[in-house]
């Protein structure tokens, strides 16, 4: 792991031989062939995000793919890859300023020019080009680790219909052109290149970990808290050492659906709590006591299990227990019931997504305290995450991630430095983004080296 602090420039480089490799380099290259962000980003906006091409700009691809031949293989299927650095779009590059303020669509250069800031708030933005090759599929994709992504593939995945590459020919042009530079500068310096990479590849697009006593002490506010703590404790301690309550001999959908009612009133009232305007669920005066949770069931999934199923028929319930049947609302967070030959019926918490971590700790635990015999997944990396034992893992893209993909329990997508000011609706502080930043643990990026 590297920490900022322990990085060091290499400046053994001879000038006469390589170019020292700076901003103003990559900034320079890209000049040269017309390339900005915002080709990339209009390239990102096609549609399934794969860009099919053939005849001319599939030799064009291939002959690309001749140049990273130049490196050493890095992966499976021939990956080569390497980050590039590109400039913003200059403001004349982004739109007329006089054309625009002419039918009224701005009021002045400095509104445009205000409004081209905020599309483009940072002068160079990062992405990585990775070449693949298996037979003959050949593939280019680029991604800025975040929001933007493409494939530019031979071989597309995504349509039957032959590719239609028009409306971008001059992007991918722009974009060959530069990889072509790109290449050759690397090859020559390729210390110069990793060095480059190494000290200003933004925080925002590398991995990395900070203890979460750490992280939780500078942001107070990310800390997980529960209702019950103690009872929490208890109830991942004995998933992990596999006690529970008695298990059940049959299971049917009566008494599951009183099972999900315990644990999606916790789910609905933990987001209540956090300011979801969701309707609080009343009994129905008409439904007889034996039904009601039943009644709440359907009204909650929109499936009439009454009209479907005899709901105390354990086979039933076989037929019942299907397709994400026990999720709660779309959180990926399931309730379910599991069968163990020897002994017996088991109700199953399963948590996928990281940012569930907190809620599936209380949902759990509203089902411990009702004496459920109970099996927590992962319970051992969430009894970790409330005793703040495990790390924080620092990733570009947070959306959708999935517990399983790390070793840490929580991932946190840390904001952009110009986001972060003393503003109470700002999600960090300059301060604590720099405390943050210092204690991270960052994973050192892929070196990138041509064939000797």
């Amino acid at each position: 792991m590297i920490r900022p602090g322990l990085l060091k420039f290499n400046g053994h480089i001879e000038m006469n031989e390589r170019k020292i490799i700076d901003r103003r380099l990559l900034a320079d290259l890209a000049k040269e062939v017309g390339l900005n962000t915002s080709h990339l980003e209009a390239l990102g906006e096609s549609r399934q995000w794969e860009i099919g091409i053939g005849n001319d700009m599939l030799e064009r691809l291939v002959e690309i793919q001749h140049q990273f031949e130049q490196l050493v293989v890095m992966g499976d299927d021939e990956y080569r890859g390497f980050y590039i650095e590109v400039p913003r779009p200059a403001p004349e590059e982004w739109g007329d300023a006089e054309e625009l303020i002419a039918p009224g669509e701005y009021d002045s250069r400095e509104a445009f020019l205000a409004d081209w800031l905020a599309f483009n708030p940072v002068e160079t933005r990062w992405f990585h080009v990775a070449s693949s090759r298996y037979g003959d599929f050949r593939s280019i994709r680029v991604t800025d680790r975040k929001r933007t992504s493409f494939i530019i593939t031979n071989d597309s995945k995504c349509t039957d219909v032959e590719p239609d590459d028009t409306w971008c020919r001059e992007n991918l042009t722009r974009l060959f052109d530069y990889l072509e530079r790109m290449i050759d500068v690397i090859v020559t310096n390729p210390d110069g290149f990793n060095d480059y990479v190494a000290h200003n590849l933004p925080y925002q697009q590398r991995t990395g970990r900070i203890a979460q006593k750490e992280f939780n002490s500078i942001v107070p506010k990310f800390k997980i808290e529960v209702e019950d703590r103690e009872t929490a404790i208890k109830a991942l301690e004995d998933s992990v050492h596999g006690y529970s309550a008695p298990l059940l001999e049959t299971m049917t959908i009566r008494k599951y659906c009183t099972y999900f009612r315990i644990a999606n009133e916790v789910y609905e009232a933990y987001h209540r709590k956090r300011g979801f305007r969701g309707r609080i669920y009343t009994n129905p005066q008409d439904v007889p006591e034996e039904l009601r949770d039943v009644v709440y069931y359907k009204r909650k999934k929109f499936v009439d299990v009454t009209e479907m199923y005899d709901i105390d028929s354990p086979e039933d319930f076989m037929r019942f227990a299907t397709d994400h049947y026990g999720e709660l609302g779309l959180s990926r967070l399931n309730i379910f019931a599991s069968h163990d030959r020897q002994q017996g019926w088991k109700i199953v918490v399963s948590n996928s997504y990281s940012a569930n971590a907190g809620l599936a700790i209380e949902v759990a635990t509203a089902l411990y305290k009702a004496g459920v015999p109970l099996l927590i997944y992962d319970a051992e990396k969430l009894l970790r995450i409330l005793l703040e034992e495990d790390y924080v893992r620092l990733v570009p893209d947070s959306y959708h991630n999935y517990m399983g993909y790390q070793e840490e329990g929580i991932v946190y997508e840390l904001p952009w430095e110009y986001e972060c000011s003393d503003d109470a609706n700002s999600i960090l502080t300059k301060e604590q983004y720099q405390a943050i930043v210092l204690l991270v643990e960052w994973q050192p990026e892929e070196q990138v080296n041509p064939i000797a």
